[in-house]
């Protein structure tokens, strides 16, 4: 049988569990195969209670005091992600990628771990860094500012940094009741997704640089889940009909136009019209398509609506297992469903200085990011389900990030290899650090753990 139809007999039989028709009910979604007992809970390894103190240890005495040491500039404001192992700057210039997810993060932690004042001023001062020097008369925000605030790239097509800017105001105003910085991140979502939403359109993601010559608008689904995590996020705390709308529009993108039934995954790169570009119409994400699977579940939790949560869950673990490196561990960056001859352009990670260059269906780089949406993913599905292979995978995952990302056996508890070949070959140095993915993880784990445990 060939692959293809077998694969496509694969998608017939998933559309077949649950993924027609996505009713409101508000029964909790039923166990996806075996589910494990309560007295038999062990993840990786450990009780809920053993792994909740292991990611706590992790988070409060490892991650957030390396970054408060090294990466945070509490002088002028903002954050820095050019740093080694240890702390180590590589160059101090600031992406406007890092400080939205920054403001994100400190402000999150205000909201959801004891309201610690040192979080909140972090994230204050980000805020306030970013409106006296990277924001411009369009509305548009600088894309890269030295320390100390000076533009070394106004905005230029970087439309993901902006999100996160969006994203980190939303939380800071939440965390704190200011109402302008409420109203700029409202402001500017609605701006972006008109932009994003239009004919016009044209994508500059880095991944993606041989389609911006393309006459057509392409947008990605890494797009399209930043648009609605964030509205999920505004419409738990603020109604607004125009951001209910571009949900709407993000629940539809994600869960019909990006999925291919015939192999049950979803692809990453659609023209503006959801057809599918002829170099990427077998192309699949699979870190990406995990990440908006899991924010595509909390949107159906926003709107009590288990169908749609349960068919989240039930594609969650085809990516997993599609996705999955059996020989060496590791979640696999992407597959070029069926094309056994294609050549991957060359890969030169960010932080690195080596290239990857991989042929075949699949390419085999393997990220700490992958690894991290794999176990925000599984440990949601398994706090609702107990599905036995949602355990396994949050595992297999933690083992490998443990054993192979993480650089805690050579002295570096808070340090990361973000970025790695098939077999994940240890790295010396590096000059980036993730100040957004491993912190994101955690933290949501935890209130997951939390919930469990109560």
């Amino acid at each position: 049988m060939k692959r293809r139809a077998f694969m496509g007999m694969f998608g017939a039989a998933a559309a077949q569990l649950g993924l027609a028709g996505r009713g409101t009910a508000k029964t909790l979604a039923r166990p996806a195969g075996r589910a494990v007992a309560g007295s038999e809970i062990k993840l990786a390894g450990m009780s809920l209670a053993e792994l909740r103190q292991a990611l706590y240890d992790q988070l409060f005495h490892a991650v957030l005091p390396f970054w408060d040491k090294y990466g945070i500039d509490h002088e002028n404001g903002g954050i820095m992600c050019s740093l080694d192992y240890d702390g180590t700057l590589a160059h101090t210039e600031k992406m406007l990628w890092f400080q939205g997810r920054a403001m994100w993060v400190y402000s999150f932690l205000y909201n959801h771990f004891g309201k610690d004042p040192h979080y909140l001023e972090i994230a204050r001062k980000i805020k306030d860094f970013l409106f006296q020097h990277a924001l411009q008369k369009d509305g548009w925000w600088a894309e890269v500012l030295t320390k100390e605030g000076k533009v070394l790239r106004p905005f230029s097509g970087d439309t993901e940094g902006m999100y996160f800017i969006a994203d980190g105001l939303q939380e800071y105003a939440a965390a704190t009741g200011d109402e302008s910085a409420r109203d700029a991140g409202l402001n500017l979502y609605k701006k972006l997704f008109r932009y994003f939403n239009n004919p016009d359109f044209r994508y500059r993601g880095a991944d993606f640089q041989y389609l911006w010559k393309l006459d057509r608008a392409v947008r990605p689904q890494g797009l399209w889940f930043l648009n609605l995590n964030i509205a999920t996020e505004i419409l738990n705390r603020w109604p607004d009909p125009e951001i209910a709308a571009a949900a709407d529009a993000g629940v539809d993108a994600i869960l019909n136009r990006h999925y291919r039934p015939d192999i049950g995954l979803n692809t990453e790169m659609l023209y503006f019209d959801f057809t599918r570009p002829p170099e990427e119409q077998w192309k699949v994400r699979f870190g990406h398509s995990i990440e908006a699977l899991w924010m595509l579940m909390d949107e159906a939790d926003r709107r009590h609506d288990a169908a749609l949560w349960n068919t989240c869950a039930e594609r969650i673990r085809r990516h997993v297992e599609a996705g999955w490196d059996h020989v060496y561990g590791g979640l696999i960056q992407w597959v070029n469903v069926d094309q056994g001859c294609y050549q991957w352009p060359p890969e030169t990670p960010p932080g690195t200085d080596f290239e990857l260059h991989f042929g075949g269906e699949y390419e085999y780089m393997k990220t700490l990011w992958g690894l991290n949406e794999v176990m925000v993913a599984t440990l949601k599905i398994f706090e609702r389900t107990h599905a036995e292979w949602a355990a396994r995978y949050f595992g297999m995952a933690y083992q490998v990030m443990q054993e192979k990302f993480s650089q805690k056996s050579r002295g570096y508890p808070a340090g990361y290899m973000l970025f790695a070949d098939r077999r994940m070959t240890p790295q010396p140095h590096v000059a980036r650090q993730d100040n957004y993915h491993p912190t994101r993880q955690l933290m949501l784990n935890l209130l997951t753990l939390d919930t469990m445990l109560a």
